[in-house]
């Protein structure tokens, strides 16, 4: 049994970071994590892994490994760095692997640990059996799991843990914001920017552009994007009978003039293999909302969670869906598009995502 605590705010309260996901590491994960840092009141510092690009952050810790597996030595190394910073609490930055640590590091060092779970680290252990009763007993243990959606909460109380909190997800609402609308078109943009696989659902997109061009609502295309279904995407594009562009090279900072560019945001993902392939949540219609773009959500995961339909966007997964969906969108974009902003300033800024894992930190560390 731990000892009794001290109750600590937020302000003061340490806390360790242990994770194989942060920058200069692409991903979603990594960018998520990033953020909370940044916006966190607490101190935080970051256990990484080596990584040759990494620069010098006086709170970032590396390990002298590319990625961290919870063997004998890493936990030693832990345990020292456990030592030097004296944290209040120990955070998990993903399920697997290293949070199979948490319960013999909570032991030794009467420290509570919370474990955060975003998607696919979650559902793809999970069906492993051996891992799923690994998975289990490590949600068992902690003080608290941190869900990115209620889609994820749901998953991971069905593996065992008892105590979950939804966090959601933020987006830069300064970077992603609206623009003035583009002068000189003659038909509105359908735009989707996501990873260029198959449970995003562009060939569908570009089937519903053509029935909407077909039925008399003129729209063109935009995709943006990497991903194994370019080659397909291309040739589909080719023989398309609506105007196609397919964006592979974009840097970053272009992403929001690419937003801002469309005048409908439409990913419509939908689970695949079981529901092992699903969407935690999806950070691009966040960042579509964000850009003042009524969003077209699939029924995948955590998405839906993402809208609120008939008020910011609609959810749509078949053509026929997204047909109606696009449609719909069109005729209230700009009142649809100031609701997705307004909800964006209110649930997904940074700064109220941080404050959550704050709260829910502080929570952890001052117990029941």
């Amino acid at each position: 049994m731990l000892a009794a605590r001290q109750p600590v705010a937020s302000g003061s309260m340490r806390v360790l970071l242990i994770t194989n996901d942060y920058p200069p590491r692409p991903g979603g994960i990594q960018q998520y994590l990033s953020n909370l840092v940044r916006y966190s009141e607490a101190c935080i510092r970051v256990l990484a892994p080596a990584h040759p690009e990494a620069p010098e952050e006086p709170h970032v810790v590396r390990s002298r490994w590319a990625f961290m597996w919870p063997s004998a030595r890493v936990r030693g190394w832990l345990g020292d760095r456990i030592g030097e910073f004296e944290p209040d609490v120990l955070l998990f930055g993903a399920p697997h692997p290293l949070a199979q640590l948490g319960p013999r590091l909570s032991r030794t060092f009467g420290l509570p640990y919370v474990v955060m779970a975003h998607g696919a680290e979650v559902t793809l252990p999970g069906a492993v059996p051996g891992l799923r009763q690994l998975l289990g007993r490590t949600f068992r243990r902690a003080s608290l799991v941190l869900a990115v959606s209620r889609y994820t909460a749901r998953r991971v109380e069905r593996l065992g843990a008892d105590r979950t909190t939804v966090l959601g997800a933020g987006v830069d609402l300064d970077t992603f914001s609206p623009g003035a609308s583009t002068p000189g078109r003659d038909r509105p943009v359908v735009g989707c920017i996501s990873r260029l696989v198959p449970r995003k659902g562009h060939l569908r997109v570009l089937a519903a552009a053509e029935r909407l061009s077909a039925a008399g609502t003129p729209v063109s295309v935009l995709l943006a994007g990497q991903g194994r279904l370019e080659g397909r995407l291309r040739n589909r594009a080719a023989r398309a009978s609506v105007p196609v562009e397919i964006v592979t090279d974009a840097a970053w900072e272009e992403l929001p003039d690419l937003y801002r560019s469309c005048d409908v945001f439409v990913m419509p993902a939908r689970s695949r293999w079981l529901g092992l392939e699903v969407e935690g949540l999806g950070i691009v219609y966040l960042e579509a909302s964000a850009s003042g773009l009524p969003v077209i959500a699939g029924t995948s995961g955590g998405a839906p969670e993402t809208v609120v339909p008939g008020v910011t966007g609609y959810v749509a997964v078949t053509t026929s869906q997204i047909v109606e969906g696009v449609g719909l969108a069109l005729e209230r974009r700009r009142e649809l598009g100031a609701a997705a902003r307004a909800r964006a300033e209110q649930h997904f800024s940074w700064e109220s995502v941080a404050g959550r894992l704050d709260a829910a930190l502080r929570r952890a560390v001052d117990g029941p």
